[in-house]
């Protein structure tokens, strides 16, 4: 058949014919007389309990009109590259996230394909076959024959050997957090070969959720699949079991408080996932949860966009100090509506986050059960997971505001521009000295933000009480000098004094800011020293090397 094709839909009576134009011009008929007929058929044809498998794609007509008669996915099996290159309807109907494509040439994986997703799911699929494509290519009849035969077996999914080559090939779900952004481009970087999962959906059908999953699965014959936060992972343990059936690794990297989140899956606790977090005190409390493979793994700065710059670029971020941070308002503000609290938690949830904020607990919860017992039975009557843990949010979040305001209090003798959401303003509505500068852009604006001031001022969040923050990479990466508060975590990564300036309590804030505001060479070389050693250990190229290395030691 030629591969010059132009695709186009007649009605021919009650009947939708796809054609195609081939180069000398003659039509063919991709669907004929017997293919499906006015959408009010194509309906008829549904069968509600099973998930529809359109059997050759033709120009998309039969797609669209299926699409149209519910929410729910649709597998298309097509393996005619030629014309899907001609169409372009391939790269149409994939902007749609519903629409799952199956293009192998292989009916025996076709087949397997289509049965893992009948297993994982509990559907069956429902074949709906243009007549065309099935004289077109025996793959369409074969694979049909296949399953066939295989009703009522058990699925035998593939395995194969997972981390035999120097660069692992690692499955991504990809997600709207920031730094998935950064692990592809360190993958890029070094030549690791990898593979998106668009999860973004708030939500998704159980079998386009599996059908997704198991086809970039097949397809990409991944050694371990990787996420941030658990984010892609479902609470119900769905692919947890697809990847215990591929035998296939999860890797999950915490950049934010894990006991925050992984509560919600404890029961999917198994030996087949590993656990990285940003924070090395979260390591036991992530063992007593039943996670037994877990690794230190802290943040880090993409040095290709946090690069060193002449000065600043910009005269209206010209400033002695500045703080780049969220005032937490809105953030307590809406764990206060998910919580729904009320009685003693209510009336007494600022003076535990002071108290928290005030203590080396790490954990809300265990802080209750040792200071104010008397609050642990209303937490216990929050009942539902989703309240308790916002409450635990709601406490780490007030207990940051404080911490914040106190901190950065200290610095209004010196006029500080405080970068960060509107929440500022009600918390320093009485005092005069200092500039508001709404939110700026992390990869656009930042870069460039951060060289603009003498000192970079930063305060770390209370869900972290030894670990350090993304500023304390990325300041100094493009050539900022940044002030922050002391973490005892932060001494496994800087030499503190020489290549990072640290404060230990408030009243140290304003000494320090005066001497490294007259003090320009001692400012430079602590810049120096400290990008020096953050190109050397501390990209997110040296992280995902070390997450590679730890997935082998775990997995091999």
């Amino acid at each position: 058949m030629s591969t010059n094709y132009i695709a186009e839909a007649i009605r021919d009576g009650d009947v939708l014919t796809d054609i195609c134009i081939t180069a000398d011009g003659r039509k063919k008929h991709m669907w004929g007389k017997y293919g499906l007929r006015r959408e009010t058929d194509l309906a008829a044809q549904l069968d509600e309990n099973k998930i529809p498998l359109l059997v050759g794609s033709g120009i998309g007509l039969a797609a669209q009109e299926l699409l149209k008669q519910n929410d729910r996915p649709l597998l298309i099996l097509d393996c005619e590259t030629e014309i899907l290159a001609a169409s372009g309807l391939e790269e149409e109907l994939r902007k749609n996230p519903r629409v799952i494509w199956i293009n192998t040439s292989s009916p025996q994986n076709a087949a397997a394909h289509i049965m893992e997703l009948e297993s994982i799911s509990g559907e069956k699929v429902q074949l709906l076959k243009n007549p065309f494509y099935l004289r077109l290519s025996p793959l369409y009849v074969q694979t049909e024959k296949l399953l066939i035969e295989q009703e009522g077996k058990p699925v035998e999914f593939p395995v194969w050997p997972k981390f035999q080559n120097e660069k692992p090939r690692i499955l991504l779900l990809t997600s709207q957090y920031f730094l998935m952004g950064e692990i592809v481009a360190a993958c890029q970087r070094q030549g690791v070969p990898h593979m998106f999962i668009n999860m973004d959906a708030k939500e998704m059908e159980l079998e386009q959720f599996v059908a997704r999953v198991s086809t970039a699965i097949n397809t990409f014959r991944p050694d371990f699949v990787l996420t941030v936060n658990h984010l892609g992972v479902d609470q119900e343990g769905v692919l947890n079991t697809l990847l215990h059936k591929f035998q296939l690794p999860l890797a999950s990297w915490f950049v934010d408080n894990p006991l925050l989140i992984l509560p919600l899956y404890q029961a999917q606790a198994n030996e087949n996932t590993t656990i990285f977090t940003w924070d090395a005190d979260r390591m036991d409390s992530l063992k007593e949860m039943g996670f037994s493979k877990i690794f230190h793994l802290p943040l880090g700065t993409d040095q290709t966009r946090f690069l060193p710059s002449k000065g600043c670029t910009e005269a209206k971020w010209a400033r002695d100090i500045s703080f780049v941070g969220n005032s937490m308002v809105h953030k307590t503000a809406k764990r206060m509506e998910v919580a729904r609290i009320s009685g003693l938690l209510a009336e007494k949830y600022k003076e535990v986050a002071h108290a928290f904020g005030e203590g080396d607990e790490h954990s809300v919860v265990n802080f209750l059960k040792a200071d104010y017992p008397e609050l642990v039975p209303e937490y216990e009557n929050l009942v539902i997971p989703h309240r308790k843990l916002a409450f635990e949010t709601l406490v780490i979040w007030q207990a940051t505001l404080e911490y914040r305001l106190s901190c950065v209090k200290q610095t209004l003798d010196f006029n500080p521009m405080i970068v960060g959401d509107d929440g500022w303003k009600q918390l320093l509505t009485n005092e005069s000295t200092w500039e508001y500068h709404s939110e700026l852009s992390y990869y656009d604006d930042l870069p460039r933000f951060y060289p603009c001031s003498k000192i970079n001022f930063n305060c770390t969040s209370q869900q972290m009480k030894g670990a350090v923050n993304q500023r304390v990479f990325d300041v100094p990466a493009c050539n900022g000098f940044i002030l922050t508060d002391h973490r005892y975590q932060m001494e496994r990564l800087f030499e503190p004094g020489k290549e990072i300036a640290v404060y230990n309590s408030l009243e140290e804030i304003p000494q320090l800011i005066d001497k490294y505001l007259n003090d320009e060479a001692a400012r430079k070389e602590i810049i120096k020293a400290a990008r020096k050693r953050i190109l050397a250990e501390h990209t997110y190229d040296c992280r995902i090397k070390h997450l590679i290395n730890c997935m082998r030691q775990a997995h091999q």
